[in-house]
C-alpha cells in the first residue's frame, strides 16, 4: 500500500528531494529546501516513526536514507489552489427608481 503524502506540504517537498539526491544529510536538505534546521528535523523524526526513511546519526553528520519508494501524493495542485480573479462591485443592474427620493 502507498505511503500517502499531502500535495504541497513540507513532507512532499523531502521525499521529492529524497527521490533526486542521495546520498544527504540533513544539513543539505535544510540548505536546499530553505528550511530551518530544527522543523527538518522535527519532519525527518516523523517520517522514521513511518518507517518511510531511515537517520543514520555519525558522530558529525546525519544521513537519511529513503526505505519506501511507493508514495501517493494527494491534494490540490499549487496552480489549482490559486484565486480567481473576480471583477469587483455589485452587479449594475437597471432600477426602476430615478432620483435619490423616488421622484
Amino acid at each position: 500500500m502507498p505511503v500517502e503524502v499531502l500535495h504541497g506540504s513540507l513532507d512532499e517537498r523531502i521525499l521529492r528531494y529524497l527521490l533526486d539526491v542521495y546520498p544527504v544529510t540533513t544539513a543539505q536538505i535544510a540548505r536546499d529546501l530553505h528550511v530551518a534546521p530544527s522543523r527538518i528535523n522535527r519532519q525527518l523524526k516523523a517520517l522514521a516513526l513511518r518507517g518511510v526513511i531511515e537517520l543514520e546519526e555519525l558522530p558529525d553528520k546525519t544521513y537519511v536514507r529513503l526505505l519506501r519508494h511507493d508514495f501517493s501524493f494527494f491534494g490540490y495542485k499549487e496552480s489549482q489552489r490559486k484565486r480567481f480573479k473576480r471583477s469587483g462591485g455589485r452587479p449594475k443592474g437597471k432600477s426602476d427608481v430615478e432620483g435619490p427620493m423616488f421622484g
